[in-house]
């Protein structure tokens, strides 16, 4: 769950986290569009997402190695 850039989340939605993260700032600081970007880059890095893992300090599998498909030849149309 995000908040909002400026102000809070209500009492009953914070009561409901497990964990809060706050990030002092002193501007208005858009976290999903960074969010956005980090997971975008990660996409085009990987290739793919890796596992997530099951349980609180539990190591996530390592993730399946990345395969490059073959070289593709294109023509140009005229």
């Amino acid at each position: 769950m995000l908040g909002p850039e400026r102000g809070a989340l209500s009492p009953e939605l914070t009561a409901r986290c497990q964990y809060l993260v706050r990030i002092p700032a002193a501007f208005s600081l858009n976290v999903a569009t960074a969010g956005a970007i980090v997971m975008y880059d990660r996409l085009r890095s990987l290739g793919r997402f890796g596992s997530r893992p099951v349980a609180e300090r539990a190591e996530a599998p390592a993730p399946a190695p990345h395969v490059q498909g073959a070289p593709r030849k294109r023509t140009r149309r005229g």
